[in-house]
Order: C-alpha cells, then structure tokens, then sequence
C-alpha cells in the first residue's frame, strides 16, 4: 500500500463525494439518489451520512431529509478568500509542518464556535483529536487572537499571536498568529506540539508562514 492510500482515505474520499452530491440529489427519493449519483451502494451512503452528522457537515431535518448543515456552510463562507489559493496555502501549511513536526491548523470563526478549516497531523502523538472540521476550545491560542477581548491576556505575544503551554490541556502546547484576510475576515494559523517542545519555540516559522498565506490571500482578493 503506497503512502496516503488506504481504508481511511477512501472513506474520507467517499463522504466527500456524498457531501458533493447533496444537493442535487432528488429529496423525494434522496438515499437511492444519492446512491446513483455517488456509485456508493444505499447503505453505505446512510452510514456515510452518519458520520458527516457526527462532525457537523450535515443534519437530519425533521422531515428525515438529510441537508448540509449551517455548521458547514459557516465555515465555507469564511474560507472565501482563500478560494482560488487553496492548494498554494496548503503547501504553505505542509511546509510549517515538515518544518516544525507541529499539528498545523488554519482556524476560521463561524457563528456559533471555531472550527479547524484545515488541520494536518503532526510527528508526535498528542491528547486531543486532530482532524479538519473539529471544534475548537474557546481559550486555545488560535481562539486568543481572533477575539480582542483577551488582548490583555498574559499569554498573549507580538505581532498578534498568542500562546496555550498546557494551559487547558496537560501535555498540550500551541502557538497561533492572526491572519488577516481581504474583505474584513480573519483566521489563525495555529501549530500544537507535545510538552517535550514548546510551541513557542517555532514562533518565527509560524510568522513566516501566515505572512505567505495573507500575501496569498491578498493576491486573491484583487
């Protein structure tokens, strides 16, 4: 089995497509739709479904019609200016990655919480869930920098980032910087590595990184 293939990315690869299909799939007949329009076999689809209820990428309305979900929709509009950049600011992101061995996340408000837009697994193991859709804590770094409640923070840093060492969770440390976005919006970018090494000691790498993606972005928004 070649790197980044297997039973996990075929599921991933699978629910995608179900999302993709969604809404064009017939409401009067919407599982066997689905099923045509996807190539997934009928109970497949229903488990898929499931699953995307269980990350909030769709609900189940009360007429037993599935939908995608406000959750969802939220986070799409605040990746807009990142459309058209997405596999530029993505390859920013491996980069920081590789760079630091960090749990790299771009985190993007939306009107009920904060949600990992994007989230790449880092080298060492860490006590939390690490994948894109999850919430995110309201006190993380990434939540510090986004709200200007907590400038007066003591864990808030320079040049607008903010840090979590073990702060909400033991073991856990985190480094985030605010990015600003054309049209008014705002996300994060956000590394956690273990205890053993700082998050903070990557403070320039993740500098770096979130200058490439606003300079993205901006080109974007021309």
């Amino acid at each position: 089995m070649t790197p980044g293939q297997g039973p996990g990315r075929e599921v991933l690869e699978s629910g995608f497509r179900v999302l993709r299909a969604l809404p064009d799939a017939d409401e009067h007949r919407q599982m066997s739709s689905l099923a045509e329009l996807t190539s997934i076999p009928r109970s497949t689809v229903h488990r898929l479904l499931r699953q995307l209820r269980r990350s909030k990428a769709v609900e189940l309305r009360a007429d037993r019609r599935w939908a995608v979900s406000p959750h969802l929709l939220g986070i799409a509009g605040r990746a807009q200016p990142l459309e058209g950049v997405r596999t530029s600011v993505n390859r920013v992101i491996q980069t920081l990655r590789d760079q630091t061995g960090a749990t790299v996340s771009l985190v993007v408000p939306t009107e009920t919480s904060l949600v990992a837009m994007e989230m790449i697994p880092g080298r060492e193991e860490l006590p939390i869930d690490a994948y894109a859709g999850i919430e995110m804590p309201d006190l993380t770094a990434a939540a510090l920098v986004l709200d200007p409640n907590h400038r007066q923070s003591p864990r808030v840093r320079p040049f607008a980032a903010a840090v979590d060492d073990q702060d909400l969770i033991n073991g856990l440390t985190c480094y985030a910087r605010l990015l600003t976005l054309p049209g008014g919006q705002r996300a994060s970018l956000q590394i956690a590595t273990s205890s053993r090494v700082r998050a903070e000691n990557f403070a320039a790498h993740v500098q770096r990184a979130g200058k490439a993606i606003e300079a993205l972005a901006a080109r974007n928004g021309h």
